[in-house]
């Protein structure tokens, strides 16, 4: 049986997200930048180790790294290390393992161009320190649907329940209970608000 062809993530304006008239500053440039990137004609493919979009996709991290850049900000390359660099800016929110919904009261403080950090999405091989293997940016909620949304390169999270792979807007969900992966936190340092 033939693979399953890949389906491109989602593409949204700023104008589609109910929080973006709210934003200004760096979290504004984040979600600009994240946004526009995603709209490129060309398809970034979700490529591991890349940082590049002109290698021709991203990983997750990679994505991360390349975004903060474009809007003045010197990033940690791997989600491991973005992680740790978050929580020692001491702006990490920490969300406990026992939480199943976004609507949690631990993500009441959660904005606009935060990372997103995961564990146990795959089993890391370089050594890291630290367990996390996924991270994104969180975009807020999507006016069309009302769910929360992210952006960033990934290969087989949803968007709008489809499977998608490479870089753009995917559903912002939650491990179901009993995954592997773990929803770790999430913050931003040098913003404040």
């Amino acid at each position: 049986m033939a693979a399953e062809p890949a389906t491109r993530p989602g593409i949204l304006a700023g104008a589609d997200l109910e929080e973006y008239a709210s934003l200004d500053g760096l979290r504004k440039r984040i979600v600009d930048e994240s946004l526009d990137l995603a709209s490129k004609d060309s398809w970034l493919r979700y490529q591991f180790g890349s940082a590049d979009p002109d290698s021709g996709g991203f990983d997750c991290s990679g994505s991360v790294y390349y975004i903060l850049q474009r809007v003045g900000i010197d990033p940690p390359r791997s989600s491991a290390d973005q992680f740790t660099w978050v929580k020692d800016a001491d702006a990490l929110t920490e969300v406990p393992s026992a939480v199943s919904s976004t609507s949690d009261s631990a993500f009441k403080d959660l904005k606009p161009g935060d990372l997103l950090f995961w564990s146990g999405t795959y089993e890391p091989t370089d050594g890291r320190t630290v367990p996390v293997s996924h991270v994104q940016i969180f975009l807020g909620h999507e006016k069309a649907t009302g769910e929360p949304v992210m952006v960033g390169a990934s290969d087989g999270r949803t968007y709008r329940g489809t499977k998608r792979s490479g870089y753009g807007v995917f559903d912002f969900k939650l491990p179901k209970p009993g995954s592997k992966a773990k929803f770790l936190g999430y913050g931003l340092p040098t913003a404040s608000g």
